[in-house]
């Protein structure tokens, strides 16, 4: 018996390749991160002098994030990348219970190169000339650390099979690394190796986390109706995986920093006195 997973549940992911885990993180921590997000778009609105919508949580969210996205793209970016940021999201990719479950998978010394990244799915919120979801690809590339590397995938709402689920090829993580085409986003898979029976749909309740390989095979679902799918996934990587350890721990993902003064003349001395001072 695991800290949080049973042997059944252990021996389901070696051979599939991913797992669904529930119950691995307190509701309440999914609400609050939901509200700074609302939060964040909210003061941007407000900001612009435009309607900001009140009520149900996902619903006022929504309309927000489709306000702000006809209002100004860029803006709406520039909140949505400073969302994957906030201390809520870090907060559930630490959850001791998630640590106890990707320990159970054999990860014994975790680290993170990557940073979360939010995923969002919805009809109203098409960029325009963009797109959203992922075609077929497998993570390794992305991070070509440890051979055991977990990927966590944890949505902030019940995902039913009319939610844009993720879509797994159950198994295909025992073939290693396929051929493919190394793309911007991803590392697409060559149809040769699946076909459309294969897949999977992932169907995760809240507080629950996809549990999965970085070989596994998969995409993400062009299903969906009017709601908004939101989750965020992230990338435990274990120190201590031997062919890690021999290639002396290389990282894809390289920090880079801007030196310049991103806002001329800023901040001013007034400024600065009125955080601390309340001038």
């Amino acid at each position: 018996m695991g800290k949080v997973l049973n042997s059944q549940q252990v021996g389901f992911y070696k051979e599939n390749g991913y797992l669904i885990a529930e119950d691995i993180f307190d509701s309440a921590w999914l609400d609050e991160t939901l509200d700074a997000f609302n939060l964040s778009f909210a003061q941007q609105l407000e900001r612009r002098k435009l309607p900001v919508a009140t009520g149900e949580r996902l619903a006022a969210l929504h309309d927000n994030m489709a306000g702000l996205l006809q209002a100004d793209v860029q803006l709406y970016l520039a909140t949505l990348r400073m969302c994957s940021k906030l201390y809520g999201v870090y907060q559930l990719m630490t959850a001791p219970r998630l640590r106890g479950a990707v320990e159970d998978l054999g990860v014994s010394t975790p680290l993170f190169q990557t940073t979360p990244v939010l995923h969002l799915m919805a009809r109203r919120l098409v960029i325009p000339g963009g797109y959203q979801g992922f075609d077929v690809h497998q993570d390794w590339t992305s991070v070509q650390g440890s051979l055991d590397t977990v990927t966590t995938w944890i949505p902030f709402m019940d995902v039913d099979a009319n939610l844009y689920t993720m879509e797994v090829v159950p198994g295909s993580h025992l073939n290693g690394l396929l051929s493919g085409v190394q793309e911007p986003n991803i590392y697409r898979v060559d149809e040769k190796h699946y076909s459309e029976e294969q897949f999977v749909p992932v169907q995760v309740r809240k507080s629950g986390v996809c549990l999965m390989s970085n070989f596994t095979v998969h995409r993400s679902s062009r299903r969906g109706d009017e709601r908004m799918r939101i989750s965020v996934s992230g990338r435990y990587e274990n120190a201590s995986e031997p062919t890690f350890v021999e290639r002396e721990y290389p990282f894809t993902q390289l920090k880079s920093l801007h030196r310049g003064f991103i806002t001329e003349n800023f901040p001013a001395e007034g400024q600065v006195r009125k955080v601390f001072q309340g001038q």
